[in-house]
């Protein structure tokens, strides 16, 4: 019995020999696993819709990651923060306000600008992410058979990528103002035992967002810009 555990041990770790690379189709699906069948009548709708948001006006942010490897962290909401101070210093926005779950009746869209209106919100940012790790062994992978060396031997290479992508919506009339995309890499090489795949990925997660502010960011004062000069 002991040797049939060690067996299967080794398989473990030299399973993962070469690289997987990353399945972009299912995390791209991963981030639009909230959206539903649309119909003529919302399309007539939202040809229907026109934008009224005010020039400086009050925005709701909700983020959500569709992976239990990572969390939002203090770093992320810095990282969001800064862009509340950016659009504040430029008078885009005259507050920022942070939604979470616990402040939604259903689910979808419609429950987060309802949380987001009783906020008193204009507009609200909806964040999704989704991430993928590949593990695999390098040269010194090779020597992993002798078992004590995946202790203290650095064979073993673990890449993250993680994706982001969001959407800026009229809380009142559900009318899109602007998209936005990042995606980061993250790599780390360890010894088997010791290498955590969450902190490679939560390394892309951190890379991708600094990514999507600036994004954000870069997109919110370019609107800003294009209204102040058609009201001239």
């Amino acid at each position: 019995m002991k040797h049939f555990f060690i067996l299967l041990i080794v398989i473990s770790i030299t399973a993962c020999s070469t690289s997987r690379g990353f399945n972009r189709d299912y995390l791209r699906n991963s981030l639009n696993s909230h959206k539903k069948e649309i119909t003529d009548e919302q399309i007539k709708k939202a040809l229907e819709t026109k934008a009224e948001l005010p020039e400086l006006f009050k925005l709701a942010i909700y983020a959500e990651l569709n992976s239990w490897q990572v969390h939002w962290d203090e770093n992320d909401k810095k990282e969001l923060e800064s862009l509340e101070q950016k659009l504040k210093e430029s008078n885009v926005v005259s507050e920022v306000i942070f939604l979470n779950s616990s402040m939604f009746e259903g689910d979808g869209l419609a429950a987060i600008r309802l949380a987001a209106a009783r906020t008193g919100s204009d507009a609200v940012l909806v964040i999704h992410g989704a991430g993928s790790s590949d593990r695999y062994n390098n040269f010194w992978g090779a020597t992993y058979f002798l078992m004590i060396t995946p202790f203290f031997i650095p064979g073993t290479v673990s890449d993250g990528l993680f994706m982001l992508n969001a959407s800026l919506w009229d809380v009142r009339y559900q009318y899109l103002y602007l998209s936005a995309e990042a995606e980061a890499k993250a790599s780390q090489t360890g010894t088997a035992f010791h290498l955590e795949d969450s902190h490679v990925l939560a390394e892309a997660k951190s890379k991708a967002v600094v990514l999507l502010r600036k994004e954000i960011e870069e997109q919110l004062l370019s609107m800003h810009k294009a209204h102040k000069n058609k009201k001239k």
